[in-house]
C-alpha cells in the first residue's frame, strides 16, 4: 500500500495545492474602481460540466462505462494495483484505453507529459467506474498545469477534481482534504478570471456547516475578497457585492476593513445608489479612521455625495479630508481636481491646504497647474514666501514654458499687473542660484515683449551684455532676439547691434528677421559702411525670391547709399519699393519720405516738397505724413517761403500734435514771422 503511486498521491499534502494556487491578496483602492480594467478570461465549459453531472446521475447509462473499467475492488483505493501493467510505458500513446487506470496519470504528470496525461483523464473521466474516486488525481494535473503557468488547463482539471470530490466515490475522503481541494479550485479560476465558477465552488464552504477549519474558512474569505476585487476591476458591481457579502458572514477582524471597503466601493461603482454608496464609505471612514484606505474612502464619499448632488455635504467631506488627512495621496489628488475650475469656484478648504504647504515650502511634488492655482492664492493672499516658493519651482519645473505664459496672461487681464510684472522680472532676471527652464524664461520674455515691457527685457540685455558669449543654460537665442529688439525700441541702437551681431557670428543664426535687424543696426551706427554693405547682401540672399522681404532689404540698402552720399543710387532703390504692388502702404510711405530726404541732403528743396507731398497720397494717417509735413516746412524755410512753411507746421500742429514732429514744428514756428515777405531774413534764429 505505502509503495502505490496512488497511495502517495493521497497521502500528498493537499495543503500544497492552496499554497501554490493562491496568488497573494491585493489591495483596493478607489482608483481600481476608476480604471475599470478587463481581465482576459478563460472559459471551463459550464455544458460539459452540467452534461457529466447528468450522465453520472443517470443509472440506465452506468452500464455503459463498465467498457472502460479501471481495476477498483473498494471506494477508498485499497485495491488499486501498486504497479502498472507490463505493456504500459510513459508516454505510450498505443496502449488500449481500456488498460489505461489513475496511476498512469500520476507517472504522465511526473514525466512531465501533462498533454498525455490530461488526454487520459478526460477519457477516464467520461468512462470510468463511478465507484473510483479522481479527486486526487485531478487536482494532481490542475497543480502542474499551474506549475507551467497555464491557467486554462489548471481551472479546467481544479474543476473537475472539485467535482469528482462532490459524488459518492469520494464520500470515504477527508472532508478538510476535499476543502483544500476546493479552495485551490476557487483560487485557480479566480487566475483565470473565472468569477462565477469560483464563487460556485466558495459558496458550500462558507455558506453553511461545511466542516471546514477556521484556516480553510479565513483562506476562503480570502479568495472571495479576490473575487470582489477582480470584479470591480472588471466593473462587475453585482459579481463584486455576491463576493463581498459571502465574505462578510466569516470575516475575522483583519478583513473586515478590506470586505467593508470592498463592499462600499461595489455599491459605489454600481451607481444604483450614491447616497447609498457614500453612507457605506462614511461609515468605513468612521470605523477604521487609521485604515490605508482611509482617505481614498473619504474621496470617493465626497464624489458619491457630489452625484448625489449634495454639494454642501461633498465640501464638508472634501474639508475633513484635507484636514485630517493632507499628506494623503488622495489630498493631492483632490486638489489636482481643481486645477481647470475657475478659482472663484475653488473650496476654501482647498486653498488654505495650498497656502498651508505653498508658506512650508511643500511644493516639490506639485505639476505646472497646481503650482499655477497655488500662486493666484498666493497673490491675492499677499503671502510673499509662499509665492516666492511657488515661483521658484514652477519656474524649474515648466519646460515648455506654456503654463508661465497662461498665468502671465491671466494676471494680466485680471488686474494683477503688478504681480505679473514680478514674476516676469524673475524669469527673465533671475538671481544667480535660481534654476530657471529655457522654456519658462523665454515666456516671460515674449511676454514682456508682447505688451511692450521694453524697459524690463532691456535690463536684463545690459546686465547681461558682458557675459554674452558665456550665456547661462536658460538664455536661449529667442531670449537674445527679444533683448536686442528691447534695446532698438528704445533707441539704444549701439548695445542693440552687438547682441545682433552676437546673433549673427557667434549663434549663426540665417533667418531673415535677424539679418535684416543686424544689417539695420550696422547701417544706422556703425562705423564700416562696408560691413554694412555685407550684413545687407546676407539679408537679400536670406529674402531669395521673396518679394515683400526684398523690398525691405531695397529700403535698408538704400538708407545706405544715403549714408554714402550715393543719392541717386539710392532714388532707385527707393523709387522700386514705391512702385511695388505688394508693399504695405507703411512702407510705401517711408520710401517716399526718404525720396525726399535724398533730395534735401542735396539743396534740391523744390524736389523735396515735392516729393514730400506725396508721402500724404499714399499713407493719410501714416507716421511718416508728420515726417514728412516738418521736412517740407524747413524746406520752405530754406527757399524763403515762410507763410508756406508755417501753413506746414501748423497742419502738422494740429493733426498730429502728440508726435515727436509737433514739438520740433513748434520750434520753427517760433522762430519764423509769417506776416513779413517770405524771405531768408524773416527766420528768427
Amino acid at each position: 500500500m505505502n509503495g502505490s503511486p496512488l497511495a502517495s498521491l493521497e497521502a500528498w499534502d493537499a495543503a500544497a495545492i492552496v499554497g501554490l494556487a493562491l496568488p497573494r491578496p491585493r489591495k483596493i483602492g478607489y482608483l481600481d474602481i476608476l480604471v475599470g480594467a478587463r481581465i482576459a478570461t478563460h472559459k471551463y465549459g459550464r455544458q460539459r460540466m452540467e452534461s457529466r453531472k447528468r450522465r453520472l446521475w443517470q443509472p440506465r447509462k452506468v452500464a455503459a462505462w463498465t467498457f472502460f473499467v479501471l481495476i477498483a475492488t473498494c471506494s477508498n483505493h485499497s485495491g488499486l494495483s501498486a504497479a502498472p501493467p507490463e505493456n504500459v510505458g510513459l508516454g505510450d500513446q498505443t496502449q488500449p484505453v481500456a488498460t489505461a487506470q489513475p496511476h498512469d496519470i500520476v507517472r504522465l504528470i511526473a514525466a512531465g507529459e501533462l498533454s498525455s496525461a490530461a488526454e487520459m483523464a478526460r477519457q477516464l473521466d467520461g468512462s470510468s467506474d463511478p465507484t473510483v474516486d479522481l479527486t486526487m488525481v485531478f487536482a494532481r494535473l490542475g497543480r502542474a498545469y499551474q506549475k507551467q503557468g497555464d491557467l486554462k488547463l489548471a481551472t479546467e482539471f481544479y474543476g473537475r477534481s472539485v467535482f469528482a470530490s462532490r459524488q459518492p466515490a469520494a464520500a470515504a475522503m477527508d472532508p478538510e482534504k476535499k476543502i483544500f481541494v476546493q479552495l485551490a479550485a476557487a483560487s485557480s479560476m479566480v487566475q483565470s478570471q473565472e468569477l462565477p465558477k469560483a464563487f460556485e465552488v466558495l459558496q458550500p464552504i462558507l455558506g453553511g456547516s461545511s466542516g471546514a477549519s477556521a484556516a480553510q474558512v479565513h483562506t476562503a474569505v480570502d479568495i472571495s475578497i479576490q473575487i470582489g476585487n477582480r470584479a470591480l476591476a472588471a466593473n462587475d458591481a453585482p459579481m463584486a457585492t455576491r463576493a463581498y457579502t459571502l465574505a462578510a458572514s466569516h470575516a475575522d477582524e483583519g478583513q473586515r476593513p478590506t470586505v467593508l471597503l470592498g463592499a462600499a466601493w461595489a455599491t459605489a461603482v454600481s451607481q444604483v445608489s450614491p447616497i447609498q454608496a457614500a453612507k457605506q464609505l462614511a461609515d468605513f471612514v468612521s470605523e477604521y479612521p487609521q485604515h490605508a484606505d482611509a482617505p481614498r474612502a473619504s474621496r470617493a464619499c465626497a464624489e458619491c455625495l457630489r452625484q448625489a448632488e449634495r454639494p454642501q455635504d461633498s465640501a464638508a467631506m472634501i474639508a475633513d479630508l484635507l484636514r485630517r488627512w493632507p499628506e494623503s495621496p488622495s489630498a493631492l489628488e483632490v486638489v489636482q481636481g481643481y486645477t481647470h475650475v475657475a478659482a472663484a469656484q475653488v473650496p476654501s478648504s482647498v486653498r488654505d491646504w495650498l497656502l498651508q504647504r505653498s508658506q512650508a515650502g511643500q511644493v516639490s511634488q506639485w505639476d505646472e497647474k497646481m503650482t499655477s492655482m497655488a500662486m493666484i492664492f498666493a497673490g491675492e493672499a499677499d503671502q510673499q514666501p509662499a509665492w516666492s516658493h511657488l515661483a521658484r519651482h514652477l519656474a524649474a519645473m515648466d519646460g515648455s514654458g506654456k503654463t508661465i505664459a497662461d498665468l502671465l496672461a491671466a494676471l494680466d487681464q485680471d488686474g494683477s499687473r503688478d504681480r505679473a510684472e514680478r514674476l516676469a522680472t524673475s524669469l527673465i532676471s533671475p538671481e544667480p542660484d535660481q534654476v530657471v527652464s529655457p522654456g519658462a524664461r523665454e515666456s516671460a520674455c515674449r511676454w514682456a515683449g508682447r505688451t511692450e515691457r521694453w524697459s524690463m527685457l532691456a535690463m536684463a540685455a545690459e546686465s547681461e551684455i558682458d557675459r554674452m558669449e558665456s550665456p547661462a543654460p536658460s538664455r536661449s537665442v529667442n531670449v537674445e532676439r527679444l533683448f536686442a529688439e528691447s534695446l532698438m525700441q528704445l533707441g539704444r541702437v549701439d548695445e542693440a547691434r552687438r547682441w545682433w551681431d552676437h546673433l549673427v557670428d557667434v549663434r549663426k543664426l540665417t533667418d531673415f528677421a535677424t539679418l535684416l535687424r543686424c544689417a539695420e543696426a550696422e547701417t544706422s551706427v556703425g562705423d564700416d559702411t562696408n560691413l554694412a554693405g555685407q550684413r545687407i547682401s546676407l539679408a537679400r540672399t536670406a529674402a531669395g525670391q521673396n518679394s515683400f522681404e526684398s523690398m525691405l532689404v531695397n529700403l535698408l540698402a538704400a538708407e545706405l547709399a544715403i549714408r554714402r552720399s550715393r543719392f541717386d543710387e539710392a532714388r532707385s532703390l527707393l523709387e522700386s519699393v514705391v512702385r511695388a504692388t505688394d508693399t504695405g502702404v507703411g512702407l510705401r510711405g517711408r520710401a517716399q519720405w526718404l525720396i525726399g530726404e535724398t533730395h534735401y541732403l542735396q539743396a534740391q528743396f523744390t524736389e523735396a516738397i515735392e516729393a514730400y507731398r506725396q508721402v500724404e497720397g499714399m499713407d493719410p494717417s501714416g507716421v511718416w505724413v508728420s515726417a514728412a509735413l516738418v521736412q517740407a516746412g524747413k524746406s520752405f524755410e530754406q527757399l524763403g517761403r515762410t507763410r508756406e512753411a508755417a501753413v506746414c507746421y501748423g497742419s502738422l500742429i494740429g493733426r498730429f500734435a502728440e508726435t515727436p514732429h509737433a514739438q520740433i514744428a513748434r520750434q520753427r514756428m517760433a522762430a519764423i514771422d509769417p506776416n513779413l515777405p517770405s524771405s531768408n531774413n524773416s527766420i528768427r534764429r
